[in-house]
């Protein structure tokens, strides 16, 4: 247990729990202990699927600690290299979370802005509590801001970059059923409905090939910007790696034999 961050295990399914100072504001103690918790988890061969949560009941998380702004000197000649050097630090730690090998899941349970946002955006599958009162969105423009730990990036890869432009500039808040119809989030349910969403997806996804889905996941992400020649032989590597792995041979003859394979993830 950390001081911002627990990790919770039930079998294959690993909770990585929120818990800094009443609403997970983005800071870089909470960073750190998420980037270390994703680390030791994407090396464990026990761990399958990783959902992030929150342990307060109205937040998942709302955007960044601002406090750090305000110890920045606007005069000195180094001020904006100081405050893009903190950030490169911030996206390396939500980095860590994108590049986990292992699928991993965002239960918002309350309102995820800015910051907490985009730590959305790093994770593969977001699930959002529809209760009238939560929200989600890149906010910082309302206070004279723009996102840098990657709203500016990864939501136009997700939704479009017109949508997304349009919802960065006005800083819009979007309730789940908003963002579910956009496609920002997966899913949208009723707060009595969240933990069971969750559970459901996180033990369907621990039974899969999870050796396939990080070969997955790595091709997207090396291959989203190349030009398509250089993403296919990546694509190509990936498919090697895959064909050649236990999960294949079990899910082969699996199909050859009309059983359900039971993967090992390896």
């Amino acid at each position: 247990m950390g001081e911002c961050v627990d990790v919770k295990r039930d079998g294959a399914v690993a909770r990585v729990v929120m818990h800094r100072k009443g609403n997970n504001g983005i800071a870089e103690d909470l960073m750190a202990e998420l980037a270390a918790a994703f680390g030791e988890l994407s090396e464990d061969p026990s761990v399958r699927v990783i959902v992030l949560a929150s342990e307060y009941e109205k937040y998942f998380s709302v955007g960044a600690d601002l406090t750090m702004l305000a110890g920045i000197d606007r005069e000195a000649e180094d001020a904006i290299d100081q405050v893009a050097g903190f950030m490169k630090r911030m996206n390396a730690h939500f980095s860590a979370i994108e590049s986990c090998p292992k699928p991993v899941i965002a239960a918002i349970n309350g309102h995820a802005l800015g910051g907490g946002s985009e730590l959305t955006l790093c994770c593969d599958f977001r699930i959002m509590v529809e209760d009238g009162r939560s929200r989600i969105g890149q906010t910082e423009s309302s206070l004279g801001i723009i996102p840098g730990a990657g709203g500016t990036q990864r939501l136009p890869r997700l939704i479009g970059k017109a949508r997304a432009m349009r919802y960065l500039i006005e800083s819009t808040r979007l309730s789940a059923k908003e963002a579910e119809a956009v496609g920002w989030v997966d899913k949208a349910v009723a707060p009595e409905e969240l933990q069971g969403a969750v559970d459901e997806l996180a033990g369907k996804l621990a039974k899969a090939a999870t050796f396939a889905i990080a070969m997955i996941k790595d091709a997207v992400r090396r291959g989203f910007d190349l030009p398509l020649d250089e993403a296919l032989e990546i694509e190509a590597h990936n498919f090697a790696r895959t064909a050649l792995s236990t999960d294949a041979a079990i899910g082969i003859m699996s199909f050859l034999s009309k059983q359900e394979p039971e993967f090992t993830g390896s």
